[in-house]
């Protein structure tokens, strides 16, 4: 536990020669609803899993047997709640003199917004790390520790070679023309992923194909200026980076720029009617909200403890059919 904030600490706040005296931490967006399908739960352990529906029929000669099927049960995964925590805590003299006497002590917003830069860090991580297994998760107070990304397949979120349910051919989720993986965003790169999406088919191999109309990309970035520029001429009705008189075949969509991503190539595009549902996309499940707990006065040094606590857990079963992914640098799979 680390020791209280005291007077030594904060002398500019009980300085009074000092007039203004302010609050300066980040706010924080809690976007993670926007791409991540929240729910809420009261057990620790949750699981899902799913049945896939049948291939296709099948000729039957006059009195022959008809060929029986039966449907596949699909990939399970299981979420455990985990706990995520903040705290301050001031000596009594540093809490008299200088945060109640400035006027600071809304301490449930400081503890609010503590909680949701933890989150909105592993969602966001949950994209930037989505072509690996597992990734190390640094925490500024805390010792670091390594978190699976696997989905209910055991592979990583995107990739070239996810398993089907009945062991037919793979499915792919990264952006591909059929020619290049990972293509940097461009109209070339938005219509390799409508294509991919395209090409999506179900547990029994039937065509599924999905669209895009979500591009997810880091704040700022090189891909979020790119996908505005080629918004502003598919709604135009032109084509991007041309200069003929044909109209542009491809639909506009939503940018979503998050600013807990760390790499400005990579990029990513959701179909919203399939990635935000219980059977499918990424899961942010939660048992509680971000909660203040009550103040804890410590008799004997009239330390004064603020608490706050969520207690929820990520990650996905299946997001190979909702989701596209690219790296950016024209190779990754």
């Amino acid at each position: 536990m680390a020791a209280p904030l005291n007077i030594g600490q904060i002398a500019d706040a009980v300085n009074i020669s000092i007039q203004k005296y302010f609050k300066k931490d980040s706010e924080v967006e809690l976007q993670l609803k926007k791409y991540f399908n929240f729910r809420t739960t009261e057990d620790l352990y949750e699981k899902d899993s799913g049945q896939t529906g049948l291939s296709e029929a099948t000729f039957t000669a006059e009195n022959a047997v008809i060929t029986e099927d039966a449907p596949i049960e699909t990939f399970d995964k299981t979420y455990t709640q985990e706990q995520m925590d903040a705290s301050a805590t001031y000596t009594y003299m540093a809490w008299k003199f200088g945060i109640k006497k400035r006027k600071l002590q809304n301490i449930s917003s400081e503890i609010t917004r503590a909680l949701n830069r933890k989150k909105e860090r592993l969602a966001a991580e949950r994209l930037t790390n989505g072509f690996t297994t597992s990734y190390t998760h640094t925490q500024p107070l805390g010792a670091s520790r390594s978190i699976s990304t696997v989905g209910g397949d055991s592979l990583e979120a995107f990739i070239s070679t996810h398993t089907r349910e009945d062991g037919g051919a793979s499915i792919n989720n990264v952006v591909y023309d059929g020619t290049t993986y990972s293509l940097p965003f461009d109209y070339a790169g938005y219509k390799a992923a409508i294509r991919t999406m395209s090409l999506f088919v179900d547990g029994r191999g039937n065509p599924f194909p999905g669209s895009p109309d979500t591009l997810v990309c880091k704040k700022g970035s090189s891909v979020s200026f790119k996908a505005k520029e080629i918004l502003g001429a598919i709604k135009k009705g032109s084509i991007p980076e041309e200069f003929s008189n044909d109209g542009t075949g491809a639909p506009a969509f939503k940018v979503l720029e998050l600013d807990y991503l760390t790499q400005d190539a990579y990029w990513f595009m959701f179909d919203s009617s399939r990635a935000l549902m219980d059977e499918s996309g990424f899961q942010w499940i939660e048992s509680e909200a971000n909660n203040l707990d009550p103040m804890h006065y410590v008799p004997k040094t009239r330390e004064m403890q603020f608490f706050g606590h969520s207690i929820a857990t990520l990650g996905h079963n299946d997001v190979s059919r909702s989701w596209v992914a690219s790296a950016g640098d024209s190779s990754t799979s």
